[in-house]
């Protein structure tokens, strides 16, 4: 019998958004070794003074490194709140087991 049916379902479901977050982790870790390459590449374009290519989206290089940096760091936070989320999933885990009985 359960304890609190409302709280372990809130648990239960909650549970289920965080595991749904969690494996977005390897496609979040790929983007970063993308953008990570990407940033590379641009800093050699930078440094070996090729102009920016004519059907780039950006104005100059600056602006376009800028726009690298910030998406590195929205997917940097991500793999940070999934890191966080998986602490929350071994708790939902935990509160699940001990408040059944069986």
């Amino acid at each position: 019998m359960i304890k609190d049916n409302t709280v372990l379902a809130v648990i239960v479901k909650e549970k289920t958004k965080v595991e749904n977050s969690i494996e977005r982790e390897g496609a979040i870790k790929k983007n970063v070794e993308n953008l990570e390459a990407v940033i590379a590449h641009v800093a050699e374009l930078v440094e070996a003074n090729k102009p920016l290519p004519e059907d780039s989206n950006f104005a100059s290089y600056e602006e376009w490194q800028a726009f690298l940096q910030k998406r590195l760091k929205s997917f940097n936070t991500s793999l940070e709140t999934i890191a966080k989320q998986k602490s929350l999933l071994t708790a939902y885990e935990y509160y699940i087991t001990n408040n059944q009985t069986v």
